[in-house]
């Protein structure tokens, strides 16, 4: 048996400047008092038994820092940490600069961090092999069956379309559906491939996107289609043993289209703020 830890959404980049909200100095100095504990991020103190892998569905911390965050996990919890990047990690960044740099830096990690972009990380635990297969997934904006009008809205209402630059231009919805269908075709090939060679061994798909819409929450109307994707009825033939993502904001452990869907988003401090002093991670067994 196989215990993973997995959280999403923890919105790091927002604790700062955050002293005046009631109860969050006692939060900080709480960080402190216990051992190795990272000194920001939600308090792990609460999580009991035995942790084999970390799963970080994106919107970690933006920029290099998420994977400086996983490094801490991975020694606190004494369990490799396997992250996929949301959007916000590359809001005030060029992603085409910053992607690249994130694989180098968790790669320097020596085990212990693995970020995944259209890749996999593999593990034996416990004489089971455990695959993880990861990407940001985006979305193909089709989930009310207009994707142009989807894209249009975007455009207008989603900070990912201000905040992240590419090398020659801002980003805008054609470049991430272009991400969106590569990693998909990626999932697909890769899920059917490991399932033919390695029967018995547990396939887990990590996304920062999510991959229902009924794990939209409150994103639904015109911003759901920038949220999810009708994906898993690409995956009924083979499916995985869990789906894990983020984004959206809506805690759930779920069952859609006869896959194992999980979410432990924290939110934003300022806005969930209760939520967030409150928040523990998700945990799964397969």
């Amino acid at each position: 048996m196989t215990r993973i830890l997995h959280m999403s959404d923890l919105h790091m980049e927002m604790e700062r400047w955050r002293l005046s909200l009631p109860g969050w100095q006692d939060f900080l100095r709480r960080h402190s008092d216990a051992r190795h504990h990272p000194l920001r991020g939600p308090l792990l103190m609460g999580v009991e038994g035995r942790v084999d892998l970390v799963l970080l569905a994106g919107d970690i911390h933006t920029g290099l820092r998420g994977i400086v965050y996983a490094g801490q996990l991975a020694a606190y919890f004494n369990a490799p940490v396997v992250y996929v990047a949301g959007n916000h990690e590359y809001y005030h960044h060029y992603i085409d600069v910053l992607q690249p740099a994130l694989r180098r830096v968790a790669a320097h990690s020596k085990g212990r961090v693995y970020f995944l972009d259209d890749t996999a990380a593999s593990f034996t635990i416990a004489g089971q092999r455990v695959h993880v297969l990861g990407c940001t997934l985006w979305t193909d904006f089709a989930l009310h069956g207009d994707p142009r009008a989807a894209m249009e809205f975007a455009l207008r209402h989603m900070n990912d379309y201000r905040l992240i630059q590419r090398a020659c231009a801002t980003l805008r919805p054609e470049h991430t559906l272009a991400r969106h269908h590569r990693s998909r075709a990626w999932l697909r090939a890769n899920v059917a491939r490991l399932r033919r060679e390695e029967p018995e061994s547990k396939i887990v798909v990590l996304t920062h996107h999510a991959p229902h819409e009924a794990a939209l929450g409150r994103r639904k109307g015109d911003f759901g289609p920038s949220y999810a994707t009708h994906i898993l009825p690409d995956f009924s033939a083979v499916p995985p043993d869990l789906w894990v993502h983020g984004h959206t904001h809506h805690r759930h452990e779920s069952i859609f289209e006869g896959i194992r869907v999980a979410s432990a988003p924290r939110g934003y401090i300022g806005q969930d703020t209760g939520a967030v002093l409150k928040y523990q991670p998700g945990i799964v067994e397969l």
